[in-house]
């Protein structure tokens, strides 16, 4: 019981906040689903400031054990009141237990003077290595027709379930409307149920 329930406030949480790649699954298992949601600080839209809010994280089911199905958003609003709002649904395939790629769809819509939306395709590559004991970094790079991507980090294991995690994200995005750049810091935690 305190499993789903925790299970849906975190898919709340998800829904609500907006998600970016955060710490990986490390040792993945077939069944896994693994939960990041962050908190974006010194944000920037463009060359303007943009708000500190939850703004990133993740979702991923694990297939199999070189298998993912993921859900991925990012939310950023501008001191302008710019809104962007990036999703991707991303199938992710492991070579190794360092070295990833991944592909789907994106959907990205840019809240500006016209309120547009468009869908997409991002493919990419990712990395993880174990720094210490409970430490690893990670980094992925990803290019699409609407957005490239790429975000790098730190995550710490807390328990076997919980870690806590800090990482930069930039988007560069092109779509009709919009044409700029979000970036900023994130932390944030993570749950593998």
């Amino acid at each position: 019981m305190k499993k789903n329930v925790l299970l849906g406030m975190l898919v709340v949480a998800v829904s609500v906040s907006s998600l970016a790649m955060a710490a990986p699954n490390k040792n993945p298992q077939t069944g896994d689903l693994k939960a990041n949601v962050n908190y974006g600080f010194d944000q920037k839209e463009g060359d303007r400031g943009a708000d500190s809010r939850f703004t990133g994280g993740d979702v991923s089911y694990t297939i199999n054990p070189r298998v993912d199905l993921q859900y991925m958003n990012n939310y950023t609003k501008g001191d302008n009141d710019n809104k962007l709002n990036e999703h991707y649904l991303l199938g992710v395939y492991r070579f190794n237990p360092y070295v990833s790629a991944y592909g789907g769809m994106s959907y990205i819509k840019a809240d500006t003077y016209r309120n547009d939306h468009y869908y997409g395709y991002q493919v990419g590559l990712r990395g993880q290595i174990p720094l210490a004991a409970r430490w690893q970094g990670f980094a992925s790079v990803g290019v699409g027709d609407d957005a490239n991507t790429y975000s790098v980090g730190v995550g710490y294991d807390i328990t076997d379930n919980w870690d806590a995690h800090i990482m930069y994200r930039r988007s560069d995005i092109d779509v009709d409307n919009y044409d700029d750049t979000v970036k900023g810091w994130q932390v944030g935690m993570g749950y593998k149920f």
